[in-house]
């Protein structure tokens, strides 16, 4: 994705972390946005070492406290997901396992390599401390993984999780009922609803940008 101002990337950077913090499931990873906040980072740091002689005091601090503000902003951001991934750690590690490329389109080759190492450490303790004492065959990864299960129909996996949701555009939910029906909510721009996750998950995946998470 294109931008077209430091202003426009980091707006999106800031609803990529709202969707992620409120959403229960881990997102795709959003490389672009943070990528291009790490390139003007960089570009930054490197202008206030060459030029930091010429540039003005105050000239200077501004400049800094924008690093701090964006480099806060990405950390925060993966701070969540590796939050995310800890948690959600056995049914990433199966999905690494039996879906490779759907894994390596939800997390960046950094987190997969979190989650393999955080997932071995994780096994190698509970094998020198309880479970070590018993008679359990957690040595074996293969075996691990075959007891690891993943639901089976995603759809269902988020109708009984609520979200606070932001319309940015008019928009129309189907909000399907406990009875069968289906009902419509009609949501005006800056109006914010308390609706099911699996109601609106959809424009979250596909980051169309009519709704933000709160």
């Amino acid at each position: 994705m294109e931008y077209e101002s430091l202003r426009q990337v980091y707006a999106k950077l800031l609803a990529v972390i709202s969707n992620e913090k409120e959403s229960p499931e881990l997102l795709e990873y959003e490389d672009s946005a943070v990528d291009c906040i790490i390139e003007q980072l960089q570009y930054m740091v490197e202008n206030i070492r060459v030029f930091k002689d010429k540039l003005e005091t105050f000239c200077t601090e501004q400049h800094k406290s924008e690093i701090d503000r964006l480099q806060y902003a990405v950390n925060s951001y993966l701070r969540i997901r590796i939050q995310k991934i800890e948690k959600n750690c056995t049914p990433l590690i199966k999905l690494l396992k039996s879906d490779a490329r759907r894994a390596e389109k939800l997390m960046s080759a950094g987190e997969i390599k979190y989650l393999d190492s955080y997932f071995v450490n994780c096994e190698k303790y509970l094998s020198e401390t309880i479970l070590g004492k018993m008679n359990v065959p957690i040595q074996d990864a293969a075996h691990t993984f075959s007891l690891l299960e993943l639901p089976q129909d995603e759809s269902q996996l988020f109708s009984t999780s609520y979200v606070f949701v932001k319309a940015l555009r008019q928009t129309e939910v189907i909000v399907d009922s406990e009875n069968g029906d289906h009902d419509t909510v009609k949501m005006e721009p800056n109006s914010i609803h308390f609706l099911p996750y699996s109601s609106v998950r959809h424009y979250i995946l596909n980051s169309s940008g009519d709704v933000v998470l709160m």
